[in-house]
Formats: C-alpha cells, structure tokens, sequence
C-alpha cells in the first residue's frame, strides 16, 4: 500500500512538472542564429523549431559545447550541415559533430584536398551513408521556414564520385584539390580553397543575411555583379577579417546593419583595421566571437 501511495505521489509531482518542462526546453518557431565561439574559424548554427543548420565546424571540437548549449539535450539530429570549403578552421569540428550526431544531410564541394583531416571526414561521411549535395550558383536550399540561396561557386566544383564508396575504392586519391584541374579561378592557382568557399543568402521571412565563408574580394565582386540586395540585416564577415575581403564596395553594395566576425587568438591580426574602418564607416554593428556572445532571434 505505502509503495502505491509513493508511486501515486511521484507521479503527480511528474505530471506537475512536465509543463513546465516543456515549455522550458520546447524549441522556438523564431530563428535563433549563434555564431559559435571557437576560436580562430568558422562554425555558424541556426535553429528554427526542430530544425537546425550548422555552417562550418571551427578548427577542434569547442563546436560541440555551442551545440550542448542551444539544442535540446534530446535532440541529436542535425538537419542539414554545411561546409563551405575544407581548410581546418572551417572542416575540423565538423569531423566530432559527424561522430557524435545523426546527420541528415551534407553539403559540400566533392574537391578532395590532400590532408589527414579531409580523409577522416570523407571516411565518416562514407561509414554513416550520409546524403551529400554539392552545390552551385542559383541553387535554392529549404529547411523548415529557412530559404538559403546559393550565391557561390558558379558550377560545382569537383568529382562527386568521391563521395561514392565504390568509386573510392576503385579509384582511389586521384580527384584531389592537387591535381583535379588545371589552371586558375578568378586569377588564384586552384591550391587556394578560400575562393572556392560555399556562399549562401539566408531568407526568413523580411530577415536577410549574407553568409561567405572565407570569399577574398575577387569574388565578392562576382557576387555583387550578379545580384542585387537590399535589406542584408546580417553580414558574416569573410575570412575572419582579413583584408583581402570585405571591400568597401561589396560593402556598398550589400549595407549590413550587423556584421558577425567569428574570430579568435591569430597571428594576422584579423580581423584587421582596415575592415573594422570600412565597416565602422557603412555604420555596421560590429559583433566579435573573441569580444563577445554573439547570438539573436528574429
């Protein structure tokens, strides 16, 4: 009887308790965007109810923490993951994130770069069978009420055969970024990744923004030849700040209200002052991994 009457009591103070449980960890229909604090590089999570997109890993695996952090405890499935182009700080977390999560589907170019890091990854994306997409201009992406529009590269880049178990068996190491093509995009020997980085505009509803990976100017005046914009709230700075990107007439053209810069400790001085000048002068908010939580819902 006693054992009837704690169970009875335990289960109302649950029944209690569950709502408030709820209402704490039920995910939001707003976007919530977080630029992740990793340290030198990248790693961009967006979530919209049960729906979560990540943009890039970071250089180790502090994007787990930002992910603990902002995804129900519950929730280890991430619909879409993205990696805009292979350098370290970019690709790296995203080899825990594979490991660690179900990921429902991958987009990438299929360049294969000669390195340790780009092998376990392709050997983890193989292993788990996840679907992958490598994109190209005009491209259209839709994950809930999140539209993502690809702006860059021009055409796909790359064999995709490289993701295909069969095809890499087969023919093993011989689509890598050393030696797939010939030749120089945008006046950049091949071996240069940056230019080669995945580039999106992010629609949610009247919200707009501009995410680059590590773009140099040479593509940002591709980018802003071939589209028009108007009311980009958000800007994720290229490369860090480097003053390689960021011109001022990109930044003419586009007029961000907010520019993100994930950024950490580094030896180039990113973000540098000539970027922190041009986007003070276009009266830019400037938000800093390294200086700040960078985070907001719409």
């Amino acid at each position: 009887m006693l054992n009837k009457q704690r169970f009875f009591v335990f289960l109302t103070a649950l029944l209690a308790f569950l709502p408030f449980f709820v209402l704490f960890y039920w995910p939001s229909n707003k976007l919530q965007l977080i630029a992740c604090d990793v340290g030198q590089g990248d790693a961009l999570l967006l979530t919209q109810g049960f729906n979560q997109l990540l943009i890039d890993g970071g250089p180790d695996g502090r994007v787990l923490d930002c992910l603990a952090d902002n995804l129900p405890f519950w929730d280890k499935e991430i619909e879409l993951v993205v990696n805009t182009h292979p350098d370290k700080d970019h690709l790296a977390g995203l080899v825990d994130v594979i490991e660690r999560y179900s990921v429902k589907y991958l987009v990438s170019n299929s360049l294969k770069v000669e390195t340790n890091l780009f092998a376990q990854f392709q050997q983890l994306v193989l292993e788990k069978d996840i679907p992958l997409y490598s994109p190209q201009k005009g491209d259209k992406l839709k994950i809930g009420q999140l539209e993502l529009t690809v702006l860059w590269p021009q055409e796909k880049i790359g064999d995709s055969r490289i993701w295909d178990k069969k095809f890499v068996v087969q023919e093993k190491d011989i689509f890598s970024l050393k030696g797939v093509e010939e030749g120089e995009v945008l006046g950049k020997k091949r071996q240069d990744t940056n230019d080669y980085s995945i580039v999106f505009h992010l629609q949610f509803g009247q919200f707009d923004a501009l995410l680059t990976g590590d773009i140099t100017s040479q593509v940002e005046k591709e980018i802003i030849k071939n589209n028009k914009f108007k009311g980009i709230e958000v800007l994720k700075v290229a490369h860090h700040g480097s003053k390689y990107s960021t011109s001022e007439e990109f930044l003419q053209a586009v007029k961000p209200e907010i520019a993100i810069i994930s950024v950490g400790k580094n030896p180039w001085g990113h973000p540098t002052a000539e970027v922190l000048e041009r986007l003070k002068e276009i009266g830019a908010q400037v938000w800093r991994t390294d200086k700040q939580e960078v985070s907001f819902k719409i």
